[in-house]
């Protein structure tokens, strides 16, 4: 059975992990054009890498756990403004070109 402090411990590496991470997002200028047809992966890429489920997702943008799950799936038809909360909350940024 693990103690409290060793659960501490846990949880504070998590967290300077996510920092890290949201550092290296954050100061990042790279652009990264990438289809609309891989929207889909990139999303459950980016959610794993920041340790999050579907459910999180969904209850952080504002959509029931299944909708974000359809979206990631690439089966759902999301509104530009799910899409815009659901990048916000795995950081990153989508540009529509219409031509």
């Amino acid at each position: 059975m693990k103690t409290k402090q060793s659960l501490l411990n846990a949880v504070n590496e998590e967290i300077r992990h996510l920092q890290s991470l949201a550092e290296r997002i954050e100061t990042s200028d790279e652009i990264d054009l990438r289809p609309l047809s891989e929207l889909a992966s990139e999303l459950k890429s980016r959610r794993k890498a920041l340790n999050l489920n579907p459910a999180d997702v969904g209850d952080l943008c504002g959509v029931s756990p299944n909708t974000y799950r359809s979206i990631e799936n690439g089966k759902g038809n999301p509104t530009i403004k799910t899409l815009a909360g659901i990048c916000s909350v795995l950081n990153f940024n989508v540009w529509i070109e219409l031509k």
